[in-house]
Parts: C-alpha cells; sequence; structure tokens
C-alpha cells in the first residue's frame, strides 16, 4: 500500500479521446514544494470523487475483481484494477497503465507528454 500522508488530491483532468485520467496534488505555499501526479493511461471505468484525502493505493482484492467484472460484463486482467481509498472508502479505476510521480509542473500544465 502507497500513503501521501495529508496531501490532498482532486481529480484534475480526464479526457474520454485518449483515455487519460490524472489525480493531482498540487504544489502550494506552505510545505508542498512539488506536485504529486497519479496519471492513469488506456482508462475503461472511473468511480472516483472530485476531492480524495488521506490517500492510499491498494492493490485490488478478490471482491474488487468480483465487482468490476460484474458491473462491467466482461473480464477485466486484475492488474489493471487501481484502488484508490480515501477516508476510508474504497474508489476503482481500471486502466492499464498507472503511475505516479512527483513535479514541478505549473498548476495547469499537464504531465502525460513525459510519462514515460
Amino acid at each position: 500500500m502507497k500513503s501521501f500522508g495529508d496531501r490532498k488530491f482532486k481529480l484534475w483532468y480526464y479526457t474520454i479521446s485518449h483515455g487519460q485520467l490524472l489525480l493531482r496534488s498540487i504544489k502550494d505555499d506552505n510545505n508542498n514544494t512539488t506536485n504529486i501526479d497519479i496519471m492513469f493511461l488506456d482508462v475503461n471505468y472511473i468511480e472516483l470523487p472530485r476531492y480524495l484525502s488521506d490517500v492510499k493505493l491498494e492493490k485490488a482484492q478478490e471482491k474488487d475483481i468480483n465487482y468490476i467484472q460484474q458491473k462491467l460484463g466482461e473480464h477485466i486482467l486484475p492488474e489493471s484494477i487501481r484502488i484508490i481509498i480515501s477516508k476510508n472508502c474504497r474508489y476503482i479505476v481500471v486502466a492499464s497503465i498507472m503511475k505516479v510521480v512527483e513535479n514541478e509542473l505549473e498548476m495547469f500544465d499537464l504531465p502525460f507528454d513525459t510519462f514515460f
């Protein structure tokens, strides 16, 4: 499980055409001198609120896999099911690729061009 302490995240960007999703904890004037971006590519399903705090990333459990496969009506590879926990609630993103990066991009700059 990966935890991000007291950083607050927002569902920052989503595009259907490219299947890209960005959750961002922006840098600020306090102690956060960098952004933390959680990026997803080839997104097939999203079940997230706009604001997230106390964020933790966790591997999918059997109940998550069954839930998504029933919801989508098809077999989904377990490694593409991403679990995001916020305030003890479980949220799901189904995406082929997920990457967490720390950067100094400006607020509205997107990191997808430098994804790899």
